[in-house]
This record gives structure tokens, C-alpha cells and sequence, in this order.
């Protein structure tokens, strides 16, 4: 029986870490979710993000918006939008770790996936992961290198480093 896999991207964590260590950000999740399973079934994709209001920035709400409905016109998959608060002067995304999480452990106890793959450095996810692999389930962390959470590789059956060749094999021009 094939293994199924469920990919959660944590989508303005990996967009940080791709600018950082790639200097590029422009990837089709569902490519790097197909480059991460190596071949096993993907029965879920699914991006989360915060979307950010108008206030932040005509040009950025602009850009942000046109990458969302071409995200949404994949209908494999799953885009899901939190939304962005100011305190003290500062934008901070909400409710995006609690969703991937929620939706990580409400997947797995609903067995709909055998492994999942989560892509994020937020050592914030780590309780989820521990509850996930509690119930007898695979997670596995993708994140590059030095943009890893110990706490999420810590609590992970199993680290996958996102380097420059699957990067390549994934971003866009």
C-alpha cells in the first residue's frame, strides 16, 4: 500500500528562509511538495499565510493578492489565509501556526494521511508534531539548513534539508 503524504507549508516562514539563504522566493508549492514526498502519494497540499491588509503597503498588498489567486487557481491545493495585526508599531501574522497545527493533528486522528510533511522553522509547531508521532504517524520537518528549528527537528521521525538542488528543481524562473 502506498504511503500518503499531507504537505503543510508554512508559507511566510519559508518565503524568509528561501530569501535568506536562496536569495529567491518565487517556488509552485505543489512542485516542492511533489520534490519533498521523493515519489510517495501527496494527498494533501496545503499553503498557509497571512494575508496582509492594504495598510501594509499598496505595492505589497498588490503583489501579495496576485500571488494568492494563482496559488488558488491550483486546485490541488489548499490555500489557507490568516490574517495580520499591528502592535506597537510592528505586523505580526495570527492564527497560522494554530491552523497548521489544528489541521495537522485533526488530519491525523481523522487518518487521512500515513506522513506528513511539515515546512516550517517554527519551533512553535513542535507540540503538534509531538502529538502527531504520539498517535503513531510519520512527521517529517523540510526546512534549509540553517533556517531549522531544533525544537521541530528534536520532535520529527525525520529531518529533510531543503539545499540549493532542491530548491532549483523547484522554484520558478
Amino acid at each position: 500500500m502506498a504511503v500518503r503524504v499531507a504537505v503543510f507549508i508554512d508559507g511566510a516562514n519559508v518565503h524568509r528562509a528561501f530569501k535568506t539563504v536562496f536569495g529567491w522566493t518565487r517556488y509552485p508549492p505543489l512542485q516542492l511538495a511533489a520534490g519533498l514526498a521523493a515519489g510517495r502519494h501527496v494527498v494533501r497540499a496545503a499553503f498557509y499565510i497571512a494575508a496582509v491588509p492594504q495598510e501594509m503597503g499598496a505595492d505589497v498588498y498588490a503583489d501579495q493578492q496576485r500571488f494568492l489567486r494563482r496559488l488558488r487557481q491550483q486546485q490541488e491545493l489548499v490555500v489557507w489565509t490568516g490574517r495580520m495585526a499591528q502592535a506597537d508599531g510592528v505586523w505580526n501574522e495570527k492564527g497560522v501556526d494554530v491552523k497548521i497545527a489544528a489541521d495537522m493533528v485533526s488530519l491525523a486522528y481523522r487518518d487521512l494521511y500515513d506522513a506528513a510533511i511539515l515546512v516550517s522553522g517554527d519551533g512553535d509547531l513542535a507540540p503538534a508534531v509531538q502529538e502527531i508521532r504520539r498517535i503513531g504517524r510519520i512527521v517529517e520537518n523540510a526546512m534549509p539548513r540553517t533556517r531549522r528549528s531544533w525544537h521541530l527537528v528534536r520532535e520529527s521521525s525525520r529531518y529533510i534539508p531543503i539545499d540549493r538542488e532542491l530548491f532549483d528543481r523547484c522554484r520558478l524562473p
